[in-house]
């Protein structure tokens, strides 16, 4: 269903765009964004750290397995996953599923699954956490305005989802109804079950890989901020962050969240201080720093080719669960 409706969330998507295009003046939207390219390679260096930690955190998310996963392969996947992320409807499920499906032959389905689980949980805190500052920000130039609450309520709904999401799949129960549910693939339920059991419900090590790539991407709006020629601080700089996340909640079905951001971004230009045009000419600059990786990402299974592997069988480790809830 989401398949089918995707080319009509991205038209939605560009006609939103265009319409506040038309709104802000095309005229000062191109003279600022000419004035801000020379800044443009900062953002993409900083993107590449980004790139980096999520990776990491992947990679963290496979706990004792991580060794399986060559360093070459797990970039290749990053950058595939990235392009997915970007256009797919529920970008970061969909990207934790691809990465998930290109590194089984090296870590096993079940593993595979299980880390993919617990990224997606770790990505959900992370953005969390990072709503907080965010929404102090807001509140320090907004006061209790909708973009505090809304980024308080963000921060404290990821938060949830993602204890959420950990304990549902760390549960006897669901254990054990995905062993009578997968009939002869119940042996791969209960693997996947013992990895996702393994450590402790929040985890820690992939969730502050992924807070560290927050915190970059706060580094590349206030760089941003500061190409169109607005205030840099860092509570601007958490501002715009926050207003990023509410958008990409609110505007996860639209391919790039092309439109959303951009209005969001429009709507906020008073508390920042700004006008429309500048204001959404840090969203345009954004999508176009997300379009150089979509693009990376897209062409990287052409011409970066994975030699074929089959994972080693592992013998399954009985979960130590914990008492139904």
């Amino acid at each position: 269903m989401l398949t089918v409706l995707k080319p009509v969330f991205a038209m939605g998507g560009l006609g939103m765009l265009g319409a506040l295009v038309h709104k802000a003046g095309a005229g000062e939207l191109k003279t600022t964004l000419v004035e801000a390219l020379p800044l443009l390679p900062w953002v993409v260096l900083i993107e590449l750290g980004r790139q980096t930690c999520d990776a990491t955190a992947t990679r963290l998310s496979y706990g004792a397995r991580a060794g399986q996963v060559p360093l070459a392969v797990l970039m290749r996947a990053q950058l595939i996953g990235t392009a997915v992320s970007s256009m797919a409807p529920a970008g970061r499920t969909a990207a934790e599923a691809t990465k998930a499906t290109l590194l089984t032959p090296y870590t096993g389905g079940a593993a595979a699954a299980a880390a993919a689980a617990t990224s997606q949980s770790a990505s959900l805190g992370a953005g969390g956490l990072i709503s907080f500052p965010c929404a102090l920000a807001a509140y320090v130039m907004t006061g209790w305005s909708a973009f505090t609450i809304a980024m308080l309520v963000h921060g404290f709904v990821l938060l949830l989802a993602s204890l959420g999401v950990r304990a549902g799949l760390r549960a006897k129960r669901m254990g054990a109804w995905m062993r009578r549910r997968c009939g002869k693939w119940g042996t791969h339920a209960e693997a996947f079950q013992a990895s996702v059991c393994a450590g402790g419900l929040c985890p820690w090590r992939p969730m502050m890989a992924f807070l560290g790539s927050r915190v970059l991407q706060v580094m590349q709006y206030a760089v941003l901020a500061h190409a169109v020629g607005i205030d840099a601080s860092v509570v601007q700089a958490l501002f715009t962050q926050g207003l990023y996340l509410v958008a990409l909640a609110m505007g996860s079905l639209v391919p790039g969240q092309v439109g959303v951001t951009d209005g969001m971004f429009s709507l906020a230009a008073g508390a920042m201080g700004t006008t429309a045009a500048k204001a959404m000419s840090i969203a345009l600059l954004a999508h176009t720093v997300q379009a150089v990786f979509v693009l990376v990402g897209a062409l990287t299974p052409l011409v970066w080719r994975a030699k074929a592997k089959v994972a080693a069988a592992a013998p399954v480790v009985p979960p130590v669960l914990p008492a139904p809830v």
